[in-house]
């Protein structure tokens, strides 16, 4: 691990820091002002969020922790009140509408600390990677034939998608590159509705 110690400092200092502005928001936000949305063509805040941990559980756990998504092992959909198993692409303006106004933004930000307590396990799994690769095909398919929920994903899409990156792209993208974004997201859409973004880089 120690030829990798600068990389995952960085990683998981990053990592915390973006859960910790995600945790805050769902903890000191109207739950009125987390469910608007502000124009038709914009996400809510909470789905945001929302949008953010499943893309983490779906994108570390399994391919990257070779454990299944706490969504499922914790039956968090249920404790959530929402239907929805994937992470959000390809919803309708509706679907987003529907999700935000049927959320339990208490059982969200428990799913946001399950979520970050698994991913901070891939440090022990990442060890003796090498960050400046790209996932292998083999690797790769050997997830999607591992869990049960991934039975569906003939792979192609997958397989190109994780091989467009290296390693190191990729973890970075799932455990802050991609919740950075939404919070960018989170303050625009703030901005909209109240007149005072949360975050002002």
């Amino acid at each position: 691990m120690t030829q990798h110690a600068t990389f995952f400092a960085a990683l998981h200092a990053t990592h915390t820091r973006t859960h910790e502005e995600l945790q805050a928001i769902l903890a000191n936000t109207d739950h009125v002002r987390l469910r608007t949305r502000p124009h038709p063509e914009m996400n809510t805040m909470v789905w945001s969020i929302w949008h953010s941990y499943r893309c983490e559980d779906a994108c570390i756990g399994r391919f990257v922790v070779p454990e299944q998504q706490v969504l499922t092992t914790q039956n968090f959909n249920a404790r959530m009140n929402i239907p929805y198993l994937g992470d959000g692409m390809g919803m309708t303006a509706d679907d987003v509408l529907a999700l935000s106004a049927a959320i339990d933004i208490n059982a969200l930000a428990a799913y946001g600390n399950a979520v970050t307590a698994q991913s901070t396990k891939a440090y022990a799994y990442m060890a003796d990677w090498d960050f400046g690769v790209s996932f292998t095909e083999a690797e790769v398919r050997a997830a999607l034939t591992t869990y049960a929920d991934l039975a569906s994903d003939e792979g192609t899409g997958t397989i190109e998608y994780m091989r467009s990156m290296t390693k190191a792209e990729y973890v970075m993208k799932h455990m802050y590159g991609h919740t950075q974004y939404h919070l960018g997201e989170i303050s625009a859409i703030d901005g909209q509705i109240s007149g005072t973004r949360f975050f002002t880089w």
